[in-house]
């Protein structure tokens, strides 16, 4: 070990040459290097051998006597002999021994590193830690082992963590490490600086990933491939002057690594992707993973299918900013630009206008929330995306600067959108059509379009698809495959109704429903499945429409297609057109239900009974509920209402059963609201599973409506308008029901217990009570008139004989008027 506290040297001396006089160093075991130090010394220079011989030279210039006493010569020299082990900076100790590489033959100090992922590799300037040689050009090639794995390749990462540990060329103001003493690179690093080259390869040939000298930490600085070359110069002459806090020279700290081999990697290209939704229809795009020159350039094509666009978003986007290092302006550098097209080339892409630019000082959108790992975040909305207009889009991303000492990292996430599909309805996202007379068969399953599921922002989702057949056809429906994770809902299958049911229907949860539609406006469950356990499952149907619907409710922002799914066919079958009428009405009826060979196709097909205006039905099944013990057939009749999907009855029929079933109308339980009377009805689905012949009745019923505390205060003209609607001499009283009057002793019994055909009844109808009582009017008519008659004729006679007698008094008061007073009677006689 040598130590130089200062030296002093004439006027003429100086540092780009040390003409005057300097100090040289030379080590007789090595070869002859030749440099100088001169120059004004200060601070604490030390010099630590790599040989146990050392020679110092000091070189006098020739000076006068005036000269000298002007600027005298002055140095004071240390010297110490220092053990192999207490030399622990520069080897290491223990375990923590250090690999310096192994040197090169006849070379100053070059050296050649191997296996540094099992040895703690360091990379160390000539005589670290102590002041490096003068006028030396040092060689470090760092060599990768071949990889365990084809898909993988080897990489070398250098880094230096402890600001103390590189100081190379130039030292700051000040005596410590601060913002001004940085590591600087490029023309930044000017002769006769001392500086490093690092290259991406084994030779100078390779990409020049970084030039830099200066003090402060040094990021990570990873090759492309297995090899990497260092390569360390220095100036021919300098002064001692180095900081006592730190080290002189440098220690790098060399890693072996292993990256994938990316399978979308374009041929000789460093960095450029072509990404294809054959291998993926979702992933994350990672900036490369080593250090990249300056002036390149990387590409991401992605190329979706027919149908399909490319969704892209920016889940990290990190540079180191510029103007902290370099003060040179330039243009945009570091451009990143988005190309929104169906295909694309990198001759294109300059005289196609981006859909969105972003340089230094402008980064993009980030979606930040989508990286957070278990949480379930909002999805990226489109301010924080991007959506192509077609199939392809492109990224491209300019290195500027190289990303040695300006690191700068990106992940951008895509997603191939499958958004169109064929067959689907104008103004839907989802539902479709298929008619015998597209294909007679096919398959088809629910959509991929993650923009309708809850990751892409719905939380809803009803897609509908309809089969509709032609006469003479019938559809088959094969559920084949029924993904629902994490659903809230079990499948159950009703023995009874033959149907498969949802029960425990939660938000969450996701529901396949079949229905046929016999006619229109009516519809019929044909089942419903909510989870994989019944998968495979086959829905048959004789009606004109069939309707599978996927429906899902509430889903969270991290549930989408991977999470409800299914796979269908679907086939139309041809077999006989269904003859007679299936669509009933009037005031009673019979339904006949035979199962044999000649009606076995039919039976599947319901029946319908409509009831008019303001009435309802009742009918009436022989047998037994679906679930009594003394049911002897498997035969089911299942009953349906018109405001219902569930059925209201299952009935065990029976031939020759004394028992009977009766079912009314859903309407028949429902207030009566005659502003808007809804037309009720019955439908009666038969499941044929034995032979046999069942005859059930029906009856139009009309309920006599009873008026609430609230409606008897009404006015009277309301209370009127009810009377005379609810009027119900036909009443049956074991229903509770008014029948119509045309079945009112008609012969036949229509009420359960035949108060239709009662003798006291059926008496008051059978006599002509009616013309009794015109009969009774008329005589009472008549009467009336004979009385008005008389008594007009003794009033007539009354008056004419007051009349007489008036005519007679005004006579004689005529004749008392004219004669004398003294007049007496007796003189006119």
């Amino acid at each position: 070990m040598l130590e130089e506290e200062g030296k002093g040297d004439t006027g003429g001396g100086h540092v780009g040459g040390c003409e005057g006089d300097h100090v040289s160093l030379e080590e007789i075991k090595l070869p002859t290097r030749g440099g100088r130090w001169c120059g004004q010394g200060s601070g604490l220079n030390v010099y630590y051998t790599e040989t146990d011989t050392l020679v110092l030279t000091l070189h006098a210039a020739a000076t006068t006597q005036g000269e000298y006493f002007d600027n005298p010569l002055r140095f004071k020299i240390k010297y110490k002999f220092l053990r192999r082990e207490r030399a622990v900076v520069r080897y290491g100790r223990g375990s923590g021994t250090k690999y310096r590489g192994e040197p090169v033959r006849n070379s100053e100090c070059s050296r050649v590193f191997q296996g540094c992922r099992a040895r703690q590799c360091r990379l160390q300037s000539p005589n670290f830690p102590g002041l490096y040689p003068r006028n030396v050009t040092c060689y470090y090639l760092v060599k990768a082992l071949p990889a365990p794995s084809p898909n993988l390749v080897p990489v070398i990462t250098l880094s230096q963590g402890n600001d103390r540990l590189v100081h190379v060329g130039r030292q700051a103001h000040g005596g410590r490490v601060s913002p001004e003493s940085r590591l600087r690179q490029g023309d930044e690093c000017r002769a006769p600086e001392d500086y490093m080259l690092v290259y991406d390869g084994g030779s100078m040939k390779s990409p020049l990933l970084s030039k830099m000298c200066g003090t402060a930490t040094i990021p990570n600085i990873t090759s492309s491939g297995p090899e990497m070359l260092v390569v360390f110069e220095t100036a021919t002459s300098g002064m001692m002057n180095h900081l006592p806090n730190l080290v002189a020279g440098f220690e790098l700290q060399a890693h072996i690594l292993f990256r994938k081999m990316s399978s979308n990697l374009v041929p000789n290209s460093l960095c450029s992707q072509v990404i294809k939704s054959f291998g993926g229809n979702s992933g994350t795009v990672l900036s490369p993973v080593f250090s990249m020159p300056a002036n390149t350039t990387c590409s991401y094509e992605f190329q979706g299918r027919r149908g399909e666009i490319v969704w892209l978003y920016f889940t990290k986007y990190y540079r180191v900013n510029r103007k902290q290092v370099l003060m040179n302006y330039m243009p945009c550098p570091n451009r990143m630009a988005i190309y929104n097209r169906g295909s694309t080339s990198n001759s294109q892409m300059e005289d196609t206008k981006p859909v969105a630019e972003f340089c230094d000082e402008q980064l993009p959108p980030i979606c930040v929330r989508s990286r957070q790992k278990g949480t379930v975040s909002k999805p990226c909305t489109a301010k924080e995306s991007y959506l192509s207009s077609g199939s392809s889009m492109v990224v491209t991303q300019q290195f500027t600067d190289a990303s040695t000492l300006l690191p700068l990292k990106y992940a951008i996430h895509y997603e191939f959108v499958m958004v169109t599909q064929t067959g689907l309805e104008p103004g839907s996202d989802c539902d479709k059509v298929f008619t015998s007379t597209q294909e007679s068969r096919g398959h088809f399953s629910s959509p991929k379009n993650v923009f309708l599921f809850g990751r892409g922002g719905k939380s809803s989702l009803s897609c509908k698809y309809t089969f509709q057949t032609q006469p003479g056809e019938a559809v088959r429906l094969k559920i084949t495959n029924v993904g629902f994770r994490g659903n809230m809902c079990k499948t159950v299958h009703n023995a009874q109704s033959n149907l498969y049911e949802c029960i425990a229907r939660l938000p969450g949860s996701a529901v396949l429903e079949v229905w046929e539609e016999p006619w229109q406006h009516t519809r019929l469950p044909l089942g419903c499945m909510c989870d994989a356990g019944v998968a495979p499952a086959t829905f048959f149907s004789q009606t004109r429409l069939v309707q599978l619907r996927l429906a899902i409710k509430d889903m969270s922002w991290a549930q989408d297609f991977n999470d409800f799914f299914f796979d269908a066919q679907y086939e139309f079958v041809k077999m006989k057109e269904c003859v007679g009428e299936r669509i009933l009405n009037g005031s009673t009826g019979a339904i006949t239900i035979e199962s044999n060979a000649e009606s076995g196709e039919c039976n599947g097909f319901p029946w319908k009974i409509m009831a008019r205006e303001h009435s309802h039905l009742y009918l009436n099944i022989p047998g037994y509920h679906a679930s009594s013990q003394r049911c002897s057939t498997d035969n089911r009749v299942v009953v349906y209402g018109s405001h219902t999907a569930r059925p209201i009855k299952s009935v065990c029929p029976e031939h020759n059963a004394i028992n009977s079933i009766d079912v009314f109308s859903s309407g028949w339980n429902t207030v009566l609201d005659y502003t808007e009377p809804l037309q009720d009805c019955l439908i009666i689905r038969y499941l044929a599973r034995s032979p046999a012949k069942y005859t059930m009745t029906w009856l139009e019923v009309r309920r006599e409506p009873r008026p609430s505390a609230l409606e008897s205060l009404k006015s009277s003209d309301t209370r009127g308008h009810h009377t005379s609607e609810a009027t119900c001499p036909h009443l049956c009283p074991k229903l509770d029901a008014c029948i119509n009057p045309e079945l009112w002793c008609d012969g036949e019994k229509h009420c359960p217990s035949g108060a239709d055909e009662q003798r006291t009844a059926c008496l008051y109808f059978t006599v002509p009570w009616l013309y009794l009582a015109l009969g009774g009017i008329a005589i009472i008519v008549i009467l009336v008139i004979f009385t008005s008659v008389l008594v007009s004729v003794r009033v007539y006679q009354r008056g004419k004989v007051k009349r007489k007698k008036k005519k007679e008094a005004q006579r004689l008061m005529t004749r008392e008027v004219i004669l004398p007073l003294n007049f007496h009677k007796e003189t006119i006689y």
